[in-house]
């Protein structure tokens, strides 16, 4: 009885149904999530270089099948890890824009909440780059590529949103020669440079003689101060705005990477 009522063509599948197939959903999506941190913690311990969809499926309870269904290829699989990186930061960016503060100090937060990540996952934060390179997209399905596209753009729009209060508000006044899309690539190419160089080359004399955990913060006022962002960096104790945005929006991020001594 049930199941004829279930197969019915006029109305909504079931109550049955519906469980059965968002049960069903969850489990594949919880599937993927475990192979993807077990991809994570191969190019942890390798790089990205030597992932390969063999030890993927070697280093999981499922077949190679089983993992070809979740993904085309390894590079499938990085474009993923980016995926995830890319969601975990536009959460963190998210946090970001609810700091109260003048423009300028929004701009921070935001710059706090990329440092922060970086420093947290720092495979996730290098995956980025690595998926946007031509031998990684190539490879990538169409649907992850798009996915991957979509959340680009939800970054883009709102890093946009805060230079364009920046701008409404007076205190940032743009020359003709300049647009949100220059100052949003700037900032970004002066972070991910800047967290880069911090994470991954502390052997560098460059690195090492500045001693100082203020380095990325100069960086970005040496960008902020060069539009003239008022309040400029000699007006405004922008150290003092960095560590209340790490107090008051990512405390329980920064414990962490306190306790590990990161």
């Amino acid at each position: 009885m049930f199941g004829s009522r279930c197969k019915s063509k006029d109305k909504e599948p079931c109550f049955f149904e519906r469980r059965f197939t968002s049960k069903k959903q969850q489990a594949i999506a919880d599937r993927e999530q475990e192979l993807l941190l077990i991809a994570k913690e191969l190019v942890t311990q390798e790089g990205f270089a030597n992932l390969t969809m063999d030890k993927i499926a070697k280093e999981s309870p499922y077949s190679k099948g089983t993992v070809y269904n979740h993904f085309t290829s390894k590079e499938d699989v990085i474009t993923a890890l980016c995926i995830m990186a890319l969601k975990q930061q536009n959460s963190m960016f998210q946090t970001a824009l609810t700091f109260e503060g003048n423009s300028r100090e929004k701009a921070l937060a935001f710059h706090v909440a990329y440092r922060t990540f970086s420093r947290l996952e720092p495979i996730l934060f290098m995956c980025v780059l690595t998926a946007k390179t031509p031998w990684i997209v190539e490879k990538t399905s169409t649907a992850r590529n798009e996915q991957l596209n979509k959340l680009e753009e939800d970054v883009i729009a709102m890093a946009d949103g805060i230079f364009l209060k920046g701008i409404e508000h007076g205190d940032l006044k743009l020359s003709p020669a300049l647009s949100t899309d220059t100052i949003v690539f700037a900032n970004w190419a002066v972070a991910f440079g800047s967290n880069s160089l911090i994470n991954n080359a502390t052997n560098s004399r460059c690195i090492s003689r500045i001693q100082d955990p203020y380095s990325l913060l100069h960086n970005i006022n040496l960008v902020l101060d060069g539009l003239n962002w008022a309040p400029l960096s000699s007006d405004w104790d922008y150290k003092r705005t960095w560590n209340r945005i790490e107090q008051e929006l990512f405390p329980t991020e920064i414990a962490h990477l306190e306790s590990i001594g990161r």
